[in-house]
């Protein structure tokens, strides 16, 4: 018996001694290499967090920009297999359940989701979509998580920009592409998603809006599962700021319509325009645009180049009130002094006005835009003057405003140059400036002598809206005294009462301008091409305290538009008005605007043709009828009967066939009229009488294809146009 017993500790013994030496043996030495499977079971995997790009804004605090993240999922099929199994259910039967979840909570349709769940066997992960918003895939993980349901795995896919305003400051605010070739080592992945800003503000300012890149520390079970882990670390991804623009998003738009109306009505290659605060720098429009523009993929001209910025041209005649800033400032030329114009011969070169004015006053030489005139002034200047002068004002380097795509101009330092550059530059030529460095030049006169530091942000936020750094207005130095200025600025006033901007003229708000044509440089050259020409107008208003400044200017416009005059000061006109009839914008009061020089609406509905149009041009109204050649009886108008319009606002009056009240009730089957009416209004009067409607724009409706009383088809639909 004790035999017994001993043998048995002997054999517990060593088979003891021999589980400890191969316990110790596996811990230790590791002989079937277990180490690497250990250390994926229990070493994290570090999974990215890509941070959202940040929003754009306008100055109303209008969107402009936002972005919009998409995720991947993907289906464990033999997680889910090995679930439908425990629950005693059929596989297709678990796919339907899954298809039916995902349609459920997103927008996908289940019959794709359940295509998809059925091919290639082999693999055991498939991808469901990649374009999952964050809403839907918050549902999903929520609906998975309630019904249990397992082999649910996302992750980011791609982020897209949303440009709210759709072609609205496209080539301002720029474009960004994707980029996911780059290599973090603290996360060790070799794809790192990111938007990139290529050019516009989303280039300018990408560091700020891009964000920062955050991790989290996961685990994985055998299914690929997450699993609850104690003691993950985890680094948090930040948002990019937001930016606040100093761009006026309605003045934007007023400047944008009116720049592609003049591209296409003078045959311009290219157009531009720049509207500022001459009293802080603030820049409210800044747009350029290309005649095909509208016509093609918004995302092709987001990448195009931002032409006030970029584009350098002749300023030509609009220099002159430039030059002659040193020359007042320095007292070489007293205000009532007569200086000869007409012909001036320098050496070989021939300097001829447009006419034979005679002699003129400072004051006149601006006016009339006299060349001669202005380059004698240039000669008392002398080259050292008028070159500090200029370089004071910012021509020949950047404005400091940090947009992606800024030109500096060309202006050559006086060693360079030769014996007529002196008068050439005097009035507009041998220099090129850009529309930024122009318009901001002009600021300085219409504020007082104060150079001020152009910007377009007018503060950065972050994702709760806290502001991180708001921008001031920031002075670079004096240019001359406020009395100089003052003065520059009413020989720039006489250029719009009595010279070559006066049919620009407006009763209720004084104009401070000058118009300019200059003649294209042949690059590489230093001559001049023939029929080639940029026409140019800045103007400031009210002249005696300028609020705003804006300058326009043509690239390349037909021949008879390319003077200034022609072409660029018309289109400022038209910005100007549009700008000054904002109900909100106070450059002077509304009520001012409507009662300086306004005329009452009078009631044509009803009224033959013929007298309607006696009636207009009694008045001088400026109109344009629209309807059918053969309707011979009014039967709307806009504006509306006994509203004070300004006598060179356009006028439509539609013509039709007659009623004994042209806002009688539409007869039932015929079109309504919806002239005049909000966007709201409109569309239920369309709804009564089952129109469907297509709808251009925002406000009042301007315009309806189907005229009024037109019969109608129930699928007929009308497109209508509207504006504030």
């Amino acid at each position: 018996m004790r035999s017994r017993y001993l043998f048995l500790v002997l054999i517990f013994g060593i088979a003891t001694l021999v589980w400890s030496a191969y316990l110790f043996a596996l811990q230790i030495f590791d002989p079937f290499r277990l180490d690497r499977f250990r250390q994926l079971r229990y070493i994290p995997d570090k999974e990215i967090l890509i941070p959202t790009r940040g929003s754009i804004y306008d100055a109303n605090g209008d969107l402009l920009v936002s972005s919009i993240s998409y995720y991947q999922i993907d289906i464990d099929r033999r997680a889910v297999s090995l679930w439908a199994k425990k629950q005693k259910m059929d596989l297709q039967e678990a796919y339907a359940r899954i298809s039916k979840v995902l349609s459920n909570s997103s927008a996908l349709s289940a019959g794709d989701v359940l295509k998809r769940l059925n091919i290639n066997d082999k693999l055991n992960s498939i991808q469901i979509s990649n374009k999952i918003r964050e809403m839907e895939l918050d549902r999903i993980i929520s609906t998975f998580d309630k019904e249990k349901i397992p082999g649910l795995n996302y992750s980011f896919s791609s982020m897209r920009r949303i440009y709210s305003k759709g072609i609205l400051a496209a080539r301002l605010l720029g474009s960004v592409q994707p980029v996911s070739d780059g290599y973090d080592p603290e996360t060790r992945s070799k794809s790192l998603y990111k938007l990139n800003g290529i050019c516009g503000i989303e280039a300018s300012f990408n560091d700020l809006l891009a964000g920062e890149y955050g991790w989290r520390e996961v685990v994985y079970d055998a299914n690929h599962e997450r699993v609850p882990y104690p003691n993950l670390h985890e680094k948090q991804s930040q948002d990019g700021f937001n930016l606040k623009l100093t761009i006026d998003s309605k003045i934007q738009e007023i400047v944008e319509h009116a720049l592609y109306e003049g591209a296409v009505k003078y045959s311009a290659k290219n157009v531009g325009a720049i509207a500022m605060d001459p009293n802080t720098g603030r820049i409210l429009a800044l747009a350029g645009v290309s005649p095909e523009d509208r016509n093609i993929d918004p995302g092709l001209v987001r990448v195009k180049s931002n032409i006030p910025l970029s584009f350098m041209f002749e300023p030509g005649s609009t220099m002159k009130p430039l030059t002659m800033l040193p020359a007042l400032e320095h007292k070489l030329v007293r205000p009532n002094e007569k200086i000869a114009c007409g012909v001036y011969q320098v050496g070989k070169r021939t300097i001829r006005d447009t006419h034979h004015y005679g002699a003129l006053t400072p004051k006149e030489i601006i006016a009339k835009s006299s060349n001669v005139g202005v380059a004698k002034i240039a000669e008392r200047i002398g080259k050292k003057r008028l070159y500090e002068k200029f370089i004071s004002l910012g021509y020949g380097q950047k404005t400091g405003l940090g947009l992606y795509g800024e030109s500096s101009g060309l202006f050559r330092k006086p060693d360079d140059w030769d014996g007529y550059t002196l008068h050439s530059l005097s009035f507009g030529q041998a220099i090129s400036v850009t529309a930024l460095q122009h318009v901001t030049a002009f600021s300085a006169v219409a504020n007082g002598g104060k150079m001020m530091k152009p910007y377009i942000v007018d503060s950065i936020t972050n994702k709760t809206g806290q502001v991180i750094q708001q921008f001031e207005p920031e002075v670079l130095r004096e240019i001359a005294s406020k009395a100089v200025t003052d003065t520059i600025r009413s020989y720039m006033k006489a250029v719009i009462d009595d010279g070559t901007g006066k049919h620009i003229k407006m009763d209720y708000i004084t104009i401070a301008g000058k118009t300019g044509t200059a003649q294209k440089n042949v690059e590489g050259t230093r001559g001049y091409s023939s029929g080639k020409y940029t026409s140019v107008f800045v103007g400031m208003f009210p002249a005696e305290e300028p609020k705003m400044v804006l300058l326009v200017f043509y690239d390349e416009p037909a021949p008879g538009y390319h003077y200034g005059s022609t072409s660029a000061a018309p289109t400022f006109k038209k910005i100007v008005e549009d700008i000054l009839f904002m109900p909100n914008y106070n450059i002077i009061g509304f009520d001012e605007r409507m009662t300086q020089r306004s005329l009452q609406m009078p009631d044509l509905r009803g009224k033959h043709i013929s007298q309607a149009e006696a009636i207009l041009n009694k008045y001088g109204f400026l109109y344009k009828i629209e309807g059918v050649d053969s309707s011979s009886v009014v039967i709307d108008q806009f504006p509306k009967a006994n509203v004070s319009v300004d006598p060179h606002h356009p006028i439509t009056i539609k013509v039709g066939s007659g009623l004994n009240k042209a806002d009688s009730l539409t007869v039932k089957g015929t079109m309504p009229n919806l002239t005049g009416l909000t966007i709201r209004r409109a569309m239920q009067v369309a709804a009564k009488h089952k129109v469907p409607l297509k709808i251009k724009g925002s406000g009042i409706v301007r315009q309806q294809s189907i005229l009024p009383g037109s019969l109608i088809t129930g699928t007929a639909a009308c497109t209508i146009e509207a504006s504030i």
